[in-house]
């Protein structure tokens, strides 16, 4: 037991400095269209079907990278884009030059490129504009290597991103079907690269609420439980779905009724557009303010 917390669970881990450079590349899903702009001529429900499986901070980022003031702010810190390196075992590893308070602003370490969808990159995450967090700390090898099984971090299911950059602690993002954990690093200046253990650490605050919720869920996902996409009242992946069409059809200047069609089906729009109080009109515009909302930074509420 420590001041301030105790160690819930151990994984041996090779930090990531000692990789190979072989590609430096955008990390993520790469190719493929891009299913959560509405591409072409009309807006199509199935092309959005795939976004149904996204963990919630997923989900923050599809809206959050649609706004218009944050696509902006990317532009502009462009200039000075991460490094990003693929090693030979498929772990990703960004690397910043310097930090980016316009990123910060919008709770995100940096800007991924708003072009690219939850299903191609993976954000990093303010812990401060997270619900929810979880915390570890580097400890010499030696201090746990007689302490009994322990769990590699190379055998956690899904992808692995790594992000190390100057005045913040680093990150790990652990990522699946329906699933992602962001665990910030507590380096506790010991010497980098070498063999280290990174022990998960909870404080008095990560035992209530979402933080308890969080750690539940990593160690269930850690022991081979399948990633789902933790629902909030009133925003199932369904919803997030469709006020995401109805937020696209609006930028792109769609007609209500030709948004209404796409989430609803035309047979549907035309028996009851404008018809009582549950119109088909009226839930339109609904969705479309559902979508507006999230997009203005009510996307922090998904993290």
């Amino acid at each position: 037991m420590r001041p301030g917390g105790f160690i819930l669970a151990l994984f041996g881990v090779f930090w990531p400095f000692l990789c190979t450079p072989l590609d430096r590349k955008i990390y993520g899903r790469s190719g493929g269209r891009d299913v959560s702009r509405g591409e072409g001529p009309d807006l199509n429900r199935k092309d959005y079907d795939a976004l149904l499986e996204l963990p919630l901070s997923g989900w923050g980022w599809e809206y959050a990278r649609r706004f218009p003031e944050l696509k902006k702010a990317a532009a502009r810190a462009r200039r000075t884009a991460p490094v990003m390196i693929e090693r030979r075992d498929g772990v990703r590893l960004i690397r910043l030059r310097r930090r980016y308070p316009e990123a910060e602003e919008f709770g995100l370490q940096f800007f991924p490129d708003p072009e690219k969808s939850a299903l191609e990159t993976t954000p990093f995450w303010l812990p401060e504009a997270a619900n929810s967090s979880l915390e570890a700390a580097l400890e010499f090898e030696e201090m746990h290597a007689r302490k009994g099984r322990t769990l590699s971090w190379t055998a956690l299911p899904g992808e692995k991103h790594f992000l190390i950059g100057p005045g913040r602690r680093p990150k790990l993002v652990v990522a699946a079907k329906g699933y992602a954990a962001q665990i910030a690093i507590e380096e506790n200046m010991l010497p980098v690269p070498q063999a280290v253990y990174l022990s998960l650490r909870l404080g008095a605050g990560q035992l209530v609420g979402e933080h308890l919720r969080a750690v539940e869920e990593f160690a269930a996902f850690c022991h081979g439980a399948k990633g789902r996409c933790r629902m909030l009242r009133g925003l199932s992946p369904e919803r997030l779905r469709d006020a995401i069409i109805a937020l696209d059809g609006e930028l792109a200047g769609f007609p209500r009724r030709k948004i209404g069609e796409a989430i609803f089906g035309a047979e549907a729009v035309a028996r009851g557009w404008d018809v009582g109080d549950e119109s088909y009109k009226k839930r339109t515009k609904r969705l479309v303010e559902k979508g507006l909302a999230l997009m203005e930074f009510g996307y922090r509420k998904l993290l």
